[in-house]
């Protein structure tokens, strides 16, 4: 199994490490996590800022900006957006610039976290957080409960050649105005080779690396000429073992994306044997697709189900294993729009066209009960192999013994 390591979620407020080698197969969404396959970490309890934006480089976890929250609030208290709610001593008006880091190298050290020497130029709430091209690129996202004008710069990069943050051209969509406007806010991200899609009220803007430069692109998604999957509010993710399939959900189950070489149209694979939502649900959040494996895939979806006496948080997980199959004969054209996925298409569709060999491993899900307020909205997901890293310290050992 490629999935040995640990699967990092973080919400506005929590991390969890999802142990998955302490998940048994578990073969019906019926199942709940085995307690001992997940650790929970409470940033704001631990004096933590709250929505921090988080990237993983090399073998550490870096947590970055956020909110810091005044001590002694109670957690209805926190779920309410107001500025009494920030440490306004702290940082810019209760802003942070700080970073943090962790140590992955160790399951135990993964929650340790310290303050590093070096802090961006400027504080940000909720941080969207990319690696591209070996650099680290941030921006602010919408705040919880700061409710001023966002310092400047919004927007920036950090080059670890030179170990050196820079400044950024401001967003079209950040103007000398209160950011809590909904037509201001950022809803979804997204990254396409080295461009950088952004939605912000309901414009779509680009940024472009090489040309430094922002550009709107008005409010319809089809007019962008970029598949409708690969913009903000999917989520999808490529399978590492090909980097023309797509992993993607839709309202209410889950497919795969595969792109001709010959830029046609994409073919669409409905995956109801990995994911399919049959639950009474009365919110869903955008789910996350994690690669864990080259051929192997995670999903994660957040929901909040109506059950008899009220409401339940949890978030759904499956893990499952992709292959291509092997045939000679053209590729089928799709008879559906791959955007009526998202609204109309019944999941299992008979429109669905085969062309992955699909095999879940596990599902399971997570109960939030005992998480109080929060919403169960995962803000970034990321895998992290312990092989891996062991492999890469054995390497480094070698290394030095060899050149004593």
């Amino acid at each position: 199994m490629e999935g040995q390591g640990v699967l990092l979620l973080m919400t506005k407020q929590r991390l969890l490490v999802v142990d998955l080698v302490k998940l048994e197969n578990l073969d019906s969404p019926g199942n709940e996590f085995p307690a001992a396959a997940v650790q929970m970490f409470d940033f704001v309890e631990k004096g933590f800022p709250l929505g921090a934006g988080f990237f993983t480089w090399g073998s550490k976890l870096y947590m970055v900006g956020g909110e810091k929250i005044r001590a002694g609030l109670s957690e209805k208290e926190l779920a309410s957006s107001s500025t009494a709610n920030l440490d306004e001593l702290f940082g810019t008006r209760g802003l942070s610039k700080k970073i943090f880091f962790s140590d992955l190298t160790k399951k135990d050290s993964i929650t340790e976290f310290q303050e590093h020497s070096r802090t961006m130029r400027e504080a940000k709430s909720s941080p969207i957080i990319e690696e591209i091209d070996g650099k680290v690129y941030f921006l602010s996202g919408p705040p919880s409960h700061y409710k001023y004008l966002l310092p400047v710069p919004a927007f920036e990069v950090y080059d670890p050649s030179l170990d050196r943050f820079e400044a950024l051209p401001t967003p079209l969509f950040y103007v000398i105005h209160p950011y809590d406007d909904p037509d201001y806010n950022i809803r979804d991200h997204s990254v396409v080779g080295t461009t950088i899609y952004v939605r912000a009220g309901d414009q779509y803007y680009s940024y472009s690396i090489s040309d430094r430069k922002w550009c709107c692109l008005g409010n319809s998604a089809d007019e962008i000429p970029v598949p409708n999957c690969l913009l903000p509010g999917n989520n999808g993710k490529f399978v590492p073992a090909y980097k023309d399939v797509l992993i993607c959900f839709s309202h209410d189950g889950l497919f795969a994306v595969l792109f001709p070489p010959n830029g046609g149209s994409p073919l669409i694979q409905f995956l109801d044997e990995v994911y399919i939502d049959d639950d009474t649900v009365l919110w869903r959040g955008v789910g996350m697709v994690v690669a864990i494996g080259e051929n192997e895939m995670c999903i994660i979806r957040p929901k909040v189900l109506e059950i008899k006496n009220g409401m339940k948080n949890r978030i759904d997980f499956a893990t499952f294993r992709v292959e291509k199959l092997n045939s000679s004969a053209p590729a089928p054209a799709p008879t559906i729009d791959i955007e009526e996925i998202y609204d109309s298409a019944p999941v299992g569709s008979d429109n669905s066209v085969p062309f992955l060999s699909v095999t879940c491993i596990r599902r399971a899900f997570y109960n939030f009960d005992e998480w109080g307020y929060e919403v169960p909205q995962i803000r970034s997901a990321f895998f992290h192999s312990f092989k891996k890293t062991f492999s890469w310290l054995q390497r480094q050992r070698q290394f030095l013994l060899h050149n004593l």
